[in-house]
């Protein structure tokens, strides 16, 4: 259940960078991916101490 929370969280984070840079992202797509990876990333990395 934590990796739906981690989606969601990723495409609402991706698609808000997306309008607050404009001119310097990657279009919907990419932002979308780029906030999802992020989101995944840092649960992982919050998951490592314990």
């Amino acid at each position: 259940m934590h990796i739906v929370w981690f989606l969601i969280i990723g495409v609402a984070a991706g698609w808000l960078a997306g309008q607050f840079i404009r001119g310097g992202g990657f279009g919907l797509v990419g932002d979308l991916m780029v906030g999802i990876l992020g989101a995944m990333l840092g649960g992982w990395l919050l998951g490592l101490p314990g």
